[in-house]
Formats: C-alpha cells, sequence, structure tokens
C-alpha cells in the first residue's frame, strides 16, 4: 500500500512475513508460528522495484476512492499496528494473520470489511476490491482494469528516474 503525500515522495508500506537469514517462506509452515509479522515502510520505489526487477513478481498499482481524509486515517492505522507490533510481535498466520487480513484487523470490529475468501488468496484481494467500488476503476471491466494496472514494464522502464512514482501510474484510471 503507498500513501502519496503532497511534498514528499510516496511512501509504501508492506506487510510480510519476519524470516531468518536463509529461512525460506513455506505456505504450509505459514500456518505452524514459524515466522513473524513485519512491517516494511520504504520508499514506493525500492518496494516495487524489489519485486518487478529482481523477485520477478506481477506488481498491480490501483488508485483508491479514499478521500484524503479516510487516506490519512488508514495511514494512521499502519502506524499504530506498526507500534502495536514493536510492544506485542503476533506470529503469521497463512489464514488469520496473513498480509491482507492484516490490513482488515488494523480497523476496529465494528468499522472491519465484511470477511470474504478472497482475503486468504494471494492476487484476489483486487477484484474485491473492485466489487466493493473502493478503487478507481474508469468504468473498466475488472479484466482490463486489472491488466492496465499491471506496472512490472513501466516500473522497469522508470527505474532510476525521479519521476518514478508518476511514470508507474501513467495509463491508470483517474
Amino acid at each position: 500500500v503507498s500513501f502519496q503525500f503532497a511534498d514528499a515522495l510516496p511512501l509504501c508500506f508492506s506487510i510480510e512475513t519476519r524470516r531468518t537469514i536463509g529461512q525460506k517462506y513455506s505456505a504450509l509452515a505459514g500456518l505452524y508460528r514459524q515466522y513473524t509479522l513485519i512491517y516494511i515502510v520504504a520508499d514506493e520505489r525500492d518496494v516495487i522495484r524489489l519485486r518487478t526487477n529482481y523477485r520477478r513478481e506481477d506488481v498491480y498499482l490501483y488508485r483508491t476512492l479514499a478521500s484524503p481524509a479516510q487516506a490519512r486515517e488508514r495511514f494512521l492505522e499502519y502506524i499504530k499496528a506498526m507500534n502495536m507490533l514493536h510492544q506485542h510481535p503476533r506470529w503469521y498466520n497463512e489464514v488469520t494473520a496473513n498480509c491482507t487480513t492484516s490490513i482488515r484487523t488494523q480497523r476496529s470490529v465494528n468499522e472491519r470489511a465484511p470477511w470474504d475468501w478472497r482475503m486468504l488468496i494471494n492476487g484476489e484481494a483486487d477484484e474485491l476490491l473492485y466489487e466493493r467500488h473502493a478503487i478507481v476503476t474508469g468504468g473498466l471491466p475488472f479484466s482490463e482494469l486489472k491488466q492496465r494496472s499491471l506496472i512490472n514494464e513501466r516500473a522497469r522502464a522508470a527505474d532510476n528516474s525521479p519521476d518514478f512514482s508518476q511514470l508507474i501510474r501513467e495509463g491508470l484510471p483517474k
């Protein structure tokens, strides 16, 4: 999740498993307290380029329909969750405390989005956000929006450009 600011570069949050040196990720092990949760906060370029240029993962970028006040509230929820993890470390769990469910649980119980199975499957949350009208669609069907939102080539082309964040957003509906 990236947060944009009026006078600074975008800041990116990534919720991940914290592994020991040499420890490989396993979905099965993720059910049995093998990893703790960690929030990575970094320059947007660093987070995206790690995934597009080195790990060769597909990266999709969507604009949200959040107002500035709502975005500020979400940003503060991330900070609060990070501080809570510092005080009380949590185990990662493939089902109950993964990257997507951790975002959901940052909100108070009465403010959480209803549960959906797509929160458990990597790569399915974007369709859920589309259906819930939480992202800018430009009136596109989901399949076309997803295709446009794949930013790997733009991220590789933008590489070290000072305009990286603007370049990766080219072609996204506004």
